[in-house]
C-alpha cells in the first residue's frame, strides 16, 4: 500500500519532534549549569515549536488516518502556530545579538516587538475576515523581513565571532537557511498550519543545536580539576582581580551575578573576562577551566 502525502508529512513531523525532544532535554541541562537569559529564552521559543510539531502531528493522524476533524482543535493549532511565529518575530533578533555579541538595546528592541504586534494583529484580521492575499503577503514580509534581517547581521559578523563553537553554529545556520528559505517561502504562500518544510527546517536546526551541546558537556572538566593552578596563574599573569572572576566562573556564576558578587559593574566583568581570554588564548568559560585546572 502506497504512503500517501498527509502519512509522509505526519512522519516528517513526529522524528522533528523526537529530535526536538532531544534537544529540550540537553537544553534545561544547559540553561541550569549556565543560567544565561538567551538560554531561557531559547527554551521558551523550542518548546513553543515542539509543542505545535506535536499538536500539528495530531492533527494530521486525527484527519487523515482516523478521519476526524474537529474546527476548534483545528483553530487552537493555528492559534498557536500564530503565536510561536509572532514570538520568534521578537526572539531570533535578540538571540542574533547574543551570537555576534552585541548588546539588545532600542532601537532595535522597540522596532521588532512594533513588527511582533503588527503581525499578531494581521493574524486577528485573518481569523475575522479570512487570510486573503494581502494579509498573507503581509505577514510573509514580516516574518521572512524579520529573519533575512538577522541572518544578513550573521553573515556580516561572522568573522567577529571569537567562540569558535558559535561562529560554527552561526555557519551552519546560514547555510541551512540559504537552502530551507525557498521553500518555506512556497509554503507560507500556500498555508501557515501545515507546513511540510518546517519539521525538515526545525529537524536540522536542533541537530545543529544537539552538535553544540553533545560537545559542550563532552569538555565540561573532570571533578578531578576542581582547582585553579595557582602556578598557571603566575604564568599567564592573572591579576588577583581576574583571578576572583575565574574562581566565580568556576562556581558557575554569570557575568550578571559575579558582578553583583564582586560590587562591579557587567561590563567590567565582561572585560575582565576578555583580558582572561587574551591572556590564556582561550575562547569559552569551558576551555579556561581545562586549561587553568590542576
Amino acid at each position: 500500500m502506497c504512503m500517501n502525502w498527509n502519512e509522509f508529512n505526519l512522519i516528517l513531523y513526529i522524528i522533528a519532534f523526537a529530535v526536538g525532544s532531544m534537544n529540550i532535554c540537553l537544553s534545561i541541562l544547559y540553561h541550569l549549569r549556565k543560567g544565561y537569559d538567551w538560554s531561557k529564552y531559547y527554551l521558551i521559543f523550542q518548546g513553543t515549536v515542539t509543542s505545535i510539531l506535536l499538536i500539528s502531528a495530531v492533527r494530521m493522524y486525527t484527519s487523515s488516518i482516523l478521519q476526524y476533524d474537529s474546527a476548534a482543535f483545528s483553530l487552537a493549532s493555528s492559534w498557536l502556530l500564530y503565536l510561536a511565529v509572532a514570538f520568534m518575530i521578537y526572539f531570533i533578533p535578540y538571540f542574533t545579538t547574543w551570537v555576534i555579541a552585541h548588546p539588545w538595546r532600542n532601537p532595535y528592541k522597540s522596532v521588532f516587538l512594533v513588527l511582533s504586534i503588527c503581525f499578531l494583529i494581521l493574524i486577528i484580521l485573518g481569523t475575522i475576515f479570512g487570510f486573503t492575499v494581502v494579509i498573507r503577503l503581509l505577514m510573509i514580509l514580516i516574518f521572512f523581513g524579520d529573519f533575512i534581517f538577522c541572518l544578513g547581521v550573521i553573515i556580516k559578523n561572522l568573522s567577529g565571532i571569537k567562540d569558535r563553537d558559535a561562529r560554527m553554529i552561526s555557519t551552519s545556520f546560514i547555510i541551512l537557511s540559504a537552502f530551507m528559505i525557498p521553500f518555506l517561502i512556497m509554503d507560507l504562500l500556500m498555508t501557515f498550519e501545515s507546513l511540510a518544510s518546517l519539521p525538515i527546517y526545525y529537524f536540522w536546526f536542533s541537530l545543529i543545536i544537539l552538535v553544540y551541546l553533545f560537545n559542550y558537556f563532552h569538555h565540561i572538566p573532570e571533578t578531578k580539576g576542581t582547582f585553579i593552578d595557582e602556578q598557571k596563574l603566575h604564568a599567564y599573569h592573572i591579576t588577583d582581580r581576574e583571578s576572583e572572576v575565574i574562581r566565580l566562573i568556576q562556581q558557575g556564576f554569570t557575568s550578571k551575578e559575579i558582578s553583583l558578587h564582586l560590587d562591579i559593574s557587567t561590563s567590567t566583568v565582561n572585560n575582565h573576562i576578555s583580558n582572561i581570554y587574551n591572556k590564556t588564548h582561550v575562547s569559552s568559560r569551558i576551555d579556561l577551566l581545562n586549561l587553568l585546572s590542576c
